[in-house]
């Protein structure tokens, strides 16, 4: 069994959060932000301002020409794209050495969820809690990878009752005595989070009553799983949003009665697709 306090001595020797994730989303964040704002922090990161270039040409936003410098590609993109890939490109290329996980399909399916959670955010015009959401969605499974780094021994079996089709979280508490979940908060506090986003790693498979984040990430987790599968025991998972108690704090019925859940869907897959084409551009570096 692993304890929090082993935990909380092995991921020291995680690599910090680049600072290209939190500066560009201060940036963006500020509605004064310049397109020489974000070139300034792009030039900072040669293998970054790559991938914005390889994204603005690829078939989700190519134009009709092809596009050669930094400039033209932050404009065709958007500031919200953009904010959107470079984090998430920052982050990948950092995380994305892992032993006994599967980099591209875990990648794929965290940012599917940070980019889901924000467009729930946007649709229910909730516009303060879009950037926290889409932060909490593309590290809500921080702790897997910080488990294969740090306990990769002891992670491989539970990696591989996983594949023979027990439920994550179930192996990880039967084999490790502590989940995912718990061990990405110990990473979040250790790169001095909010507490906020804490709770949201910490709670993100049990939320508690009234947690909003914790409750989006949560719902938001299970629809991914639903198109991009963990393991097989995910590959059988239906979800009925009315059933959900998450979607009920999340949506609030009483609030939006005109939530077109057929809309919702359709979003859903768009972003899986974003996310699908962010994470193979990332991977290119």
């Amino acid at each position: 069994m692993i304890t929090l306090d082993l935990v909380r001595q092995r991921v020291r020797t995680l690599p910090s959060l680049p600072t290209t994730v939190v500066a560009l989303g201060e940036a963006v964040a500020d509605d004064r932000c310049t397109v020489d704002r974000l070139l300034g922090i792009l030039s900072k990161d040669p293998p970054l301002s790559a991938t914005m270039l390889r994204l603005a040409n690829s078939a989700a936003y190519g134009g009709d020409r092809e596009v050669s410098d930094l400039r033209t590609a932050v404009m065709r993109l958007g500031f919200d794209a953009l904010l959107n890939l470079g984090r998430t490109a920052a982050v990948i290329r950092t995380f994305r050495d892992v032993r006994q996980l599967d980099p591209l399909r875990l990648w794929q399916h965290s940012v599917a969820v940070g980019l889901t959670a924000k467009a729930i955010c946007r649709l229910l015009r909730m516009r303060v809690q879009e950037e926290p959401a889409f932060l909490a969605g593309l590290l809500h499974d921080i702790g897997k990878i910080a488990l294969d780094r740090c306990f990769s021994e002891a992670y491989a079996p539970v990696v591989q009752a996983m594949r023979d089709g027990e439920h994550l979280v179930d192996a990880e508490r039967r084999l490790l005595g502590l989940t995912h979940a718990d061990v990405g908060a110990v990473v979040a506090e250790n790169w001095r989070f909010p507490g906020v986003l804490v709770a949201v790693l910490r709670e993100h498979h049990d939320p508690p009553p009234g947690a909003f984040l914790s409750h989006l990430i949560h719902l938001c987790d299970l629809l991914v799983r639903t198109r991009i599968p963990n393991g097989p025991a995910d590959e059988t998972l239906a979800v009925v949003l009315e059933d959900q108690p998450s979607f009920h704090v999340v949506f609030r019925p009483d609030a939006h009665p005109d939530l077109d859940l057929e809309r919702l869907t359709f979003s859903i897959d768009d972003e899986l697709e974003h996310a699908v084409t962010f994470v193979q551009l990332a991977f290119q570096d």
